[in-house]
């Protein structure tokens, strides 16, 4: 990225989260934000197709990281069944769960002004959808790669086991979104381990079970 580019990015990337915190990201238009950029709207739209998307866009870099770092420490859990006495050392997966479950704790509560303003009865569509379209990606992939975890036939087929790792990742991303959203309409200070205790203790128990 040339350097004049990445000057319009990040003043780009200041205006909308500065923005995004006053006032609903539903509500902002692309003039508002260009403005308070410095630039013009035909250049917004090199960057981003509304406020929104660009608020999305950013945020989701975020919590890209946050899942690598998830699949980082998943490697820890085998793709398969490891048992006996040579087998090694297993990540504790409740461990995994406190884990990324704290580390979004810390992306919202980074953003907590953003996220508050879109909650209002609940979070706004293009950031609910941003957090139940990450966190099923995640759990789906998870699950993908580890199909001995999901309670299905032993000879299920492939199509049985994508389609099972996709309904057990959507029903836990989106009881995962609401529990954040009751997090964020409790007052502040609000407890940070609320959200990974909730996620834990809600989860069935194949999803933690040590083996």
């Amino acid at each position: 990225m040339d350097p004049r580019t990445e000057r319009t990015s990040s003043a780009l990337r200041a205006a909308v989260l500065e923005l995004a915190a006053q006032q609903d990201i539903d509500e902002l238009t692309v003039s508002q934000v260009s403005a308070h950029a410095g630039i013009n709207r035909a250049t917004f739209y090199d960057h981003a197709s509304s406020p929104a998307d660009l608020l999305t866009s950013i945020l989701r870099t975020e919590l890209d990281e946050i899942r690598d770092d998830f699949y980082t420490a998943a490697q820890g859990l085998p793709p398969g069944p490891a048992t006996g006495p040579d087998a090694p050392p297993r990540t504790d997966p409740r461990q995994l769960v406190d884990t990324i479950t704290q580390a979004l704790v810390g992306h919202v509560d980074a953003h907590t002004a953003i996220y508050e303003r879109a909650l209002q009865g609940g979070l706004s569509a293009p950031l609910f959808r941003l957090l139940a379209e990450h966190f099923s990606e995640t759990l789906r992939a998870f699950l993908l790669e580890r199909p001995h975890l999901m309670p299905l036939p032993c000879d299920a087929e492939q199509t049985d086991v994508e389609q099972a790792a996709r309904a057990y990742a959507c029903y836990v991303a989106l009881g995962s979104v609401g529990a954040l959203e009751a997090w964020l309409a409790t007052p502040a200070p609000r407890d940070p381990g609320f959200f990974p205790r909730i996620t834990r203790t809600s989860l069935a128990p194949w999803w933690t079970a040590p083996n």
